[in-house]
Protein backbone atom coordinates (compact mmCIF):
# COMPACT_ATOMS: atom_id res chain seq x y z
CA UNK A 1 0.00 0.00 0.00
CA UNK A 2 0.85 3.29 -0.64
CA UNK A 3 0.69 6.21 2.03
CA UNK A 4 0.43 9.64 0.03
CA UNK A 5 0.77 12.37 2.17
CA UNK A 6 0.28 15.71 0.46
CA UNK A 7 1.59 18.80 2.74
CA UNK A 8 0.98 22.32 3.25
CA UNK A 9 2.25 24.43 5.94
CA UNK A 10 1.13 22.47 8.80
CA UNK A 11 4.42 20.64 9.86
CA UNK A 12 3.17 19.47 13.08
CA UNK A 13 0.37 17.38 11.74
CA UNK A 14 3.17 16.18 9.28
CA UNK A 15 4.93 14.71 11.91
CA UNK A 16 1.90 13.19 13.64
CA UNK A 17 0.89 11.81 10.49
CA UNK A 18 4.27 10.32 9.51
CA UNK A 19 4.83 9.07 12.97
CA UNK A 20 1.10 7.22 12.66
CA UNK A 21 2.16 5.57 10.43
CA UNK A 22 6.23 4.70 11.08
CA UNK A 23 5.91 3.63 14.40
CA UNK A 24 2.53 1.74 14.61
CA UNK A 25 4.36 -1.04 11.93
CA UNK A 26 6.56 -3.58 13.03
CA UNK A 27 9.98 -3.40 10.98
CA UNK A 28 9.24 -6.76 9.41
CA UNK A 29 6.24 -5.24 6.86
CA UNK A 30 8.15 -2.12 6.29
CA UNK A 31 8.58 -3.45 2.81
CA UNK A 32 4.36 -3.57 2.78
CA UNK A 33 4.08 0.14 2.69
CA UNK A 34 5.16 2.98 0.50
CA UNK A 35 5.02 6.40 1.72
CA UNK A 36 4.92 9.61 0.01
CA UNK A 37 5.12 13.42 1.18
CA UNK A 38 4.43 15.68 -1.86
CA UNK A 39 5.08 19.35 -0.27
CA UNK A 40 3.49 22.27 -1.04
CA UNK A 41 5.33 24.11 1.51
CA UNK A 42 9.04 22.99 2.85
CA UNK A 43 8.78 21.21 6.32
CA UNK A 44 11.45 17.78 4.88
CA UNK A 45 13.32 18.49 8.66
CA UNK A 46 10.19 17.74 10.57
CA UNK A 47 10.02 14.11 9.29
CA UNK A 48 13.73 13.66 8.32
CA UNK A 49 14.29 11.91 11.97
CA UNK A 50 11.14 9.95 11.55
CA UNK A 51 11.33 8.51 8.42
CA UNK A 52 15.72 8.19 9.30
CA UNK A 53 14.39 4.32 10.83
CA UNK A 54 12.02 3.34 8.42
CA UNK A 55 13.36 0.35 6.28
CA UNK A 56 10.87 0.73 3.47
CA UNK A 57 10.39 3.08 0.55
CA UNK A 58 9.89 6.99 1.09
CA UNK A 59 9.34 9.67 -1.52
CA UNK A 60 10.11 13.24 -0.41
CA UNK A 61 9.11 15.86 -2.78
CA UNK A 62 9.03 19.95 -2.40
CA UNK A 63 7.12 21.18 -5.18
CA UNK A 64 8.64 24.76 -6.36
CA UNK A 65 6.09 26.16 -7.43
CA UNK A 66 2.47 25.43 -5.28
CA UNK A 67 0.26 23.17 -7.36
CA UNK A 68 -3.03 24.05 -5.16
CA UNK A 69 -4.87 21.53 -2.93
CA UNK A 70 -6.07 18.97 -6.15
CA UNK A 71 -2.78 19.48 -7.89
CA UNK A 72 -0.92 18.49 -4.75
CA UNK A 73 -3.02 15.80 -4.21
CA UNK A 74 -2.52 14.31 -7.68
CA UNK A 75 1.24 14.91 -7.55
CA UNK A 76 1.46 12.44 -4.78
CA UNK A 77 -0.87 9.72 -5.93
CA UNK A 78 1.28 9.65 -9.13
CA UNK A 79 4.52 8.81 -7.14
CA UNK A 80 2.25 6.05 -5.67
CA UNK A 81 3.55 2.53 -6.38
CA UNK A 82 1.78 0.19 -3.74
CA UNK A 83 -1.23 -2.05 -4.95
CA UNK A 84 -3.53 0.35 -2.74
CA UNK A 85 -3.65 3.40 -2.14
CA UNK A 86 -3.86 5.94 1.33
CA UNK A 87 -4.60 9.71 1.22
CA UNK A 88 -4.10 10.80 4.32
CA UNK A 89 -3.97 14.44 5.11
CA UNK A 90 -1.39 16.76 7.12
CA UNK A 91 -4.18 17.49 9.64
CA UNK A 92 -5.13 13.58 10.06
CA UNK A 93 -3.07 10.46 11.20
CA UNK A 94 -4.20 7.07 11.73
CA UNK A 95 -5.14 5.48 15.04
CA UNK A 96 -2.40 3.12 16.99
CA UNK A 97 -3.61 -0.26 15.16
CA UNK A 98 -5.04 1.88 12.09
CA UNK A 99 -2.12 0.63 9.27
CA UNK A 100 -1.85 -2.96 10.55
CA UNK A 101 -6.09 -3.27 10.46
CA UNK A 102 -6.08 -2.14 6.78
CA UNK A 103 -3.06 -4.48 5.99
CA UNK A 104 -4.78 -7.47 7.29
CA UNK A 105 -8.10 -6.47 5.56
CA UNK A 106 -6.03 -6.16 2.47
CA UNK A 107 -4.35 -9.18 2.66
CA UNK A 108 -7.80 -11.13 3.23
CA UNK A 109 -9.98 -9.32 0.94
CA UNK A 110 -7.87 -7.39 -1.66
CA UNK A 111 -7.98 -10.19 -4.25
CA UNK A 112 -11.62 -9.24 -4.24
CA UNK A 113 -12.79 -5.87 -4.14
CA UNK A 114 -11.05 -2.60 -5.01
CA UNK A 115 -12.21 0.33 -2.76
CA UNK A 116 -12.59 -0.29 1.01
CA UNK A 117 -14.37 2.23 4.07
CA UNK A 118 -13.14 1.68 7.38
CA UNK A 119 -13.96 3.84 10.50
CA UNK A 120 -12.69 7.27 11.72
CA UNK A 121 -12.82 9.26 15.32
CA UNK A 122 -13.64 13.00 14.53
CA UNK A 123 -11.11 14.79 16.51
CA UNK A 124 -10.56 18.63 17.31
CA UNK A 125 -7.56 20.05 16.77
CA UNK A 126 -6.03 19.21 20.56
CA UNK A 127 -6.80 15.37 19.41
CA UNK A 128 -9.97 14.74 21.37
CA UNK A 129 -12.77 12.36 19.93
CA UNK A 130 -15.31 14.45 19.14
CA UNK A 131 -17.61 11.54 18.14
CA UNK A 132 -16.95 8.51 15.99
CA UNK A 133 -18.29 7.57 12.53
CA UNK A 134 -17.80 3.90 11.94
CA UNK A 135 -20.07 1.79 9.47
CA UNK A 136 -22.28 -0.41 10.32
CA UNK A 137 -21.47 -3.85 9.51
CA UNK A 138 -19.03 -5.02 6.95
CA UNK A 139 -19.37 -6.38 3.85
CA UNK A 140 -19.73 -5.36 0.12
CA UNK A 141 -22.31 -2.43 -1.10
CA UNK A 142 -22.69 -3.52 -4.98
CA UNK A 143 -22.62 0.33 -6.95
CA UNK A 144 -26.49 1.06 -6.57
CA UNK A 145 -26.15 0.74 -2.69
CA UNK A 146 -22.73 2.29 -2.52
CA UNK A 147 -23.70 5.18 -4.26
CA UNK A 148 -27.23 5.46 -2.10
CA UNK A 149 -25.68 5.80 0.22
CA UNK A 150 -22.66 8.52 -0.55
CA UNK A 151 -25.29 10.87 -2.65
CA UNK A 152 -27.38 10.65 0.78
CA UNK A 153 -24.97 11.63 3.34
CA UNK A 154 -22.99 14.64 3.09
CA UNK A 155 -20.37 13.16 5.30
CA UNK A 156 -20.49 9.61 4.18
CA UNK A 157 -16.73 9.43 3.33
CA UNK A 158 -14.13 10.70 5.00
CA UNK A 159 -10.93 11.31 3.30
CA UNK A 160 -8.48 9.07 5.72
CA UNK A 161 -11.01 6.39 5.67
CA UNK A 162 -11.02 5.21 2.05
CA UNK A 163 -8.14 2.91 0.46
CA UNK A 164 -8.68 2.02 -3.13
CA UNK A 165 -7.08 0.20 -5.63
CA UNK A 166 -4.71 1.81 -7.88
CA UNK A 167 -5.44 0.79 -11.14
CA UNK A 168 -9.17 2.72 -10.46
CA UNK A 169 -6.87 6.14 -10.91
CA UNK A 170 -6.34 4.90 -14.77
CA UNK A 171 -10.11 4.05 -15.33
CA UNK A 172 -11.70 6.68 -13.80
CA UNK A 173 -8.96 9.45 -13.42
CA UNK A 174 -7.50 11.90 -11.04
CA UNK A 175 -9.10 14.31 -8.59
CA UNK A 176 -10.69 16.95 -11.29
CA UNK A 177 -9.51 20.31 -9.92
CA UNK A 178 -12.71 21.69 -12.16
CA UNK A 179 -15.40 20.44 -8.62
CA UNK A 180 -13.04 22.51 -6.42
CA UNK A 181 -13.33 21.27 -3.12
CA UNK A 182 -15.64 18.98 -3.42
CA UNK A 183 -13.54 17.27 -6.25
CA UNK A 184 -13.68 14.32 -3.29
CA UNK A 185 -17.31 13.73 -3.63
CA UNK A 186 -17.19 13.49 -7.65
CA UNK A 187 -14.18 11.33 -7.34
CA UNK A 188 -16.05 8.68 -4.72
CA UNK A 189 -19.22 8.92 -6.97
CA UNK A 190 -16.72 7.54 -10.16
CA UNK A 191 -15.12 4.82 -8.00
CA UNK A 192 -18.42 3.59 -6.32
CA UNK A 193 -20.22 3.15 -9.64
CA UNK A 194 -17.45 1.21 -11.18
CA UNK A 195 -16.69 -1.01 -7.95
CA UNK A 196 -19.13 -0.57 -5.04
CA UNK A 197 -17.50 -0.24 -1.32
CA UNK A 198 -16.84 -3.09 0.93
CA UNK A 199 -17.24 -1.73 4.43
CA UNK A 200 -15.31 -2.45 7.54
CA UNK A 201 -17.21 -1.52 11.20
CA UNK A 202 -13.08 -0.49 12.72
CA UNK A 203 -12.14 3.14 12.90
CA UNK A 204 -8.68 3.23 11.77
CA UNK A 205 -7.70 6.89 11.23
CA UNK A 206 -8.51 10.35 13.14
CA UNK A 207 -10.09 13.44 11.22
CA UNK A 208 -9.87 16.28 12.27
CA UNK A 209 -12.27 18.70 12.45
CA UNK A 210 -10.99 22.67 13.67
CA UNK A 211 -11.39 26.49 12.96
CA UNK A 212 -8.94 26.65 10.02
CA UNK A 213 -10.54 23.76 7.67
CA UNK A 214 -10.83 24.23 4.38
CA UNK A 215 -14.74 22.71 4.63
CA UNK A 216 -15.62 26.09 6.71
CA UNK A 217 -15.27 28.10 3.28
CA UNK A 218 -17.50 25.68 1.46
CA UNK A 219 -21.25 26.66 2.46
CA UNK A 220 -21.94 29.09 0.02
CA UNK A 221 -24.51 28.85 -3.42
CA UNK A 222 -21.81 28.51 -5.45
CA UNK A 223 -20.54 25.11 -3.71
CA UNK A 224 -24.34 23.78 -4.24
CA UNK A 225 -24.17 24.75 -7.81
CA UNK A 226 -20.97 22.66 -8.02
CA UNK A 227 -22.79 20.01 -5.85
CA UNK A 228 -25.38 20.19 -8.26
CA UNK A 229 -23.55 19.52 -11.29
CA UNK A 230 -22.01 16.23 -9.34
CA UNK A 231 -25.85 15.05 -9.08
CA UNK A 232 -26.35 15.54 -12.62
CA UNK A 233 -23.24 13.09 -13.56
CA UNK A 234 -24.92 11.08 -11.16
CA UNK A 235 -27.65 10.81 -13.36
CA UNK A 236 -26.00 10.42 -16.35
CA UNK A 237 -24.84 7.12 -15.15
CA UNK A 238 -28.48 5.68 -14.84
CA UNK A 239 -27.86 3.86 -11.77
CA UNK A 240 -30.36 5.25 -9.17
CA UNK A 241 -33.47 6.03 -10.67
CA UNK A 242 -34.29 9.67 -11.26
CA UNK A 243 -36.99 9.74 -8.40
CA UNK A 244 -34.13 8.29 -5.95
CA UNK A 245 -30.99 10.67 -7.26
CA UNK A 246 -33.53 13.44 -6.47
CA UNK A 247 -34.58 12.30 -2.79
CA UNK A 248 -30.36 11.95 -2.15
CA UNK A 249 -30.24 15.54 -3.41
CA UNK A 250 -32.49 16.50 -1.39
CA UNK A 251 -31.18 15.17 1.96
CA UNK A 252 -27.79 16.02 0.84
CA UNK A 253 -28.37 19.10 0.75
CA UNK A 254 -30.16 19.84 4.14
CA UNK A 255 -27.58 17.51 5.34
CA UNK A 256 -25.11 20.08 3.93
CA UNK A 257 -26.53 23.40 4.85
CA UNK A 258 -27.59 22.15 8.36
CA UNK A 259 -24.24 20.78 9.59
CA UNK A 260 -22.63 24.30 7.77
CA UNK A 261 -25.13 26.18 9.97
CA UNK A 262 -24.53 24.23 13.41
CA UNK A 263 -20.31 24.74 12.61
CA UNK A 264 -21.24 28.18 13.10
CA UNK A 265 -24.22 28.18 15.79
CA UNK A 266 -21.63 26.51 17.76
CA UNK A 267 -18.96 28.72 17.98
CA UNK A 268 -21.29 31.84 18.73
CA UNK A 269 -21.10 33.16 15.16
CA UNK A 270 -25.19 33.57 14.57
CA UNK A 271 -24.86 35.83 11.81
CA UNK A 272 -22.63 33.35 9.41
CA UNK A 273 -25.45 30.58 10.88
CA UNK A 274 -28.19 32.76 9.30
CA UNK A 275 -26.54 33.67 5.89
CA UNK A 276 -25.76 29.61 5.86
CA UNK A 277 -29.13 28.95 6.77
CA UNK A 278 -30.80 30.92 4.22
CA UNK A 279 -29.03 28.55 1.58
CA UNK A 280 -32.21 26.92 2.12
CA UNK A 281 -34.11 29.35 0.21
CA UNK A 282 -31.90 29.26 -2.93
CA UNK A 283 -34.18 28.13 -5.70
CA UNK A 284 -32.34 24.83 -6.71
CA UNK A 285 -33.17 23.81 -3.08
CA UNK A 286 -36.49 24.66 -3.00
CA UNK A 287 -37.49 22.98 -6.23
CA UNK A 288 -35.76 19.73 -3.86
CA UNK A 289 -38.41 19.95 -1.57
CA UNK A 290 -38.08 18.97 2.04
CA UNK A 291 -35.99 16.87 3.21
CA UNK A 292 -38.14 14.68 6.18
CA UNK A 293 -35.25 13.25 7.60
CA UNK A 294 -34.09 16.84 8.24
CA UNK A 295 -37.40 18.63 8.43
CA UNK A 296 -36.63 18.17 12.26
CA UNK A 297 -33.36 19.83 12.70
CA UNK A 298 -34.43 22.61 10.31
CA UNK A 299 -37.12 23.84 12.37
CA UNK A 300 -34.99 23.88 15.46
CA UNK A 301 -32.20 25.72 13.80
CA UNK A 302 -34.73 27.86 12.05
CA UNK A 303 -36.59 28.65 15.89
CA UNK A 304 -33.20 29.24 17.25
CA UNK A 305 -31.74 32.06 14.25
CA UNK A 306 -35.09 33.43 14.83
CA UNK A 307 -34.68 34.37 18.55
CA UNK A 308 -31.38 35.09 18.37
CA UNK A 309 -32.24 37.91 15.86
CA UNK A 310 -35.24 39.10 18.10
CA UNK A 311 -32.45 39.18 21.28
CA UNK A 312 -30.34 40.90 19.11
CA UNK A 313 -32.00 43.78 17.48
Amino acid sequence: MSVCIPAYNRPQGLVEGVRSVVAALPREYHDQVQIIITDDSATLTAVQDLLAPWSGHWHYQHNAQRLGMVGNWNASLARAAGEFILLLHDDDYLLPQGITTILATLRRYGSQFDVFLFGVHLVDSHQRCLRRQIPRRQGWLPPAQALRQLLRHSSFVRFPALIWRRSLLEEVGYFDPAYGEATDLYQWLRFFAQKGVYTVPCATAAYTIHDQALTMGMFQAQTLATLGRIFAAAADLSILSPAELRQCQCDFFHQFILAGTWRFLRRGQWQRAQAVYQLLTLPQVVALGRSRRWQGLRWLFGTWLWLLQQVSS
